[in-house]
């Protein structure tokens, strides 16, 4: 049902914004970046398909409705008065139930406001399964601005580069291979001489990027790899003659170049990935209870030693460091896993320790706890490129007190509770 009588989230835009002008600041943020509108829209139908069957909670109930009631319907234009009218005709029929025939009335009333509105979010919103009515408080909030291409570059010679303050061009040259830092920013490894780096003696390089930091670099396969924050990678300048080994501490998304000769390997803790070209993300720091492993193109082995998985496109391996267990995640959103990469914070079903582990690692921050902290999941994205301030205005964290002192936020239940 859902899916027969979903328009689509362009489609809406433009009902929406001939309607009421007034919406376009709104709906041009959002347009500029289609990846940023399907994953908003996905997890708007999700939502939306629960509330028109019935199988909303109370809370989500709530959150649908007051989207609604603060869609910006004012003027005195006759297009805007007619839209004012159903407005107030369709709101009448959510507080008399949500019995199924009504619901397909309801739908096509308000696909265009609530879907945008839920697609949109007034280009930024967060939004948690718990009372809507209750307020953020953030006290003495510093405003920190989001991390950015940073990276330390350690060669196998001890050499120490600051890839931040490094000249674009060459800045070393090992075993054959330049290493050059390109005008945009990135780390690239060519190969010059390939018979000298042939004979060469494997040695590692290791980058690393702190926390607020990112990075990416070209390995001397041609792989390209995407390091997250807070991440570490070890490679080989020179890549042995039957494999091409990797360790990552942290998160990266690799694209691996093919080579059926030499097989691609991602050694993280207590887990190997194995590979021979494909497309695929890891998110394996210290601080998470599960390795993740996601598949998007080709295929993968992953294996703890004992146990062994080949996953397909679309799937997820799930390494749980507690047990050493090893499992396929059988519901895994492949766009979550990645939006990182995409330059989005994405939640879902997320609870707030989850959150504030990102935002830690994005914005070099410290984050403590004090008394009982609230449980509620969250469900939306904030892009990454937000100065902290505005992170902390869309997350409207419910019954949370946050104190900001240097680098160091202090999170407790809320005073008003």
């Amino acid at each position: 049902m859902g899916q027969s009588i979903f328009v689509s989230a362009e489609k809406n835009v433009k009902k929406y914004i001939s309607a009421y002008p007034q919406a376009i600041p709104f709906a041009v943020y959002t347009l500029i970046n289609p990846k940023r509108l399907l994953l908003m829209e996905k997890n708007a139908k999700r939502l939306l398909d629960k509330y028109l069957s019935g199988n909303c909670t109370p809370n989500e109930k709530a959150i649908v409705e007051q989207w609604y009631q603060q869609l910006p319907f004012e003027g005195d234009t006759p297009k805007q008065q007619r839209i004012t009218a159903t407005q107030a005709e369709v709101w009448q029929q959510l507080q008399q139930g949500r019995k199924k025939a009504k619901q397909l009335v309801l739908y096509k009333r308000i696909a265009v406001a609530a879907s945008i509105l839920l697609c949109l979010s007034v280009g930024l919103y967060l939004v948690t399964r718990i009372n809507v009515q209750q307020q953020l408080i953030v006290s003495t909030l510093n405003d920190v601005k989001p991390g950015r291409n940073k990276a330390i570059l350690t060669l196998a010679d001890g050499s120490v580069i600051d890839l931040d303050n490094a000249k674009t061009g060459q800045i070393a040259m090992q075993n054959g291979i330049v290493v050059r830092k390109t005008a945009n920013g990135k780390l690239e490894y060519i190969i010059k001489d390939a018979a000298g780096n042939a004979n060469q003696t494997i040695s590692n390089n290791l980058i690393s990027t702190p926390r607020g930091g990112e990075y990416q670099i070209t390995l001397p396969d041609g792989t390209k790899v995407w390091l997250n924050a807070a991440s570490t990678l070890k490679y080989p300048s020179t890549f042995a003659k039957n494999e091409r080994r990797v360790t990552l501490q942290g998160e990266a998304y690799f694209e691996v170049s093919k080579d059926k000769n030499r097989p691609f390997r991602v050694a993280t803790n207590q887990q190997t990935v194995e590979v021979l070209g494909t497309h695929f993300n890891i998110n394996a720091y210290s601080d998470e209870e599960l390795v993740k492993t996601t598949l998007l193109e080709g295929a993968v082995n992953v294996s703890n030693g004992t146990n062994s998985l080949k996953l397909k496109p679309g799937q997820q391996a799930l390494f749980n460091l507690a047990d050493a267990k090893l499992r396929i995640n059988p519901d895994v959103d492949v766009d979550k896993e990645l939006a990182w990469k995409n330059d989005l914070f994405a939640f879902d079903n997320d609870d707030l320790k989850t959150i504030m582990r990102q935002i830690s690692r994005w914005y070099d921050l410290d984050v403590v706890y004090q008394g009982k902290i609230t449980d509620e999941k969250y469900v939306g994205e904030i892009p990454r490129n937000s100065n902290l301030s505005e992170v902390f205005k869309i997350l409207e964290l419910n019954h949370v007190h946050i104190d900001a002192k240097g680098k160091v936020l202090t999170v407790s239940g809320s005073k008003n509770r």
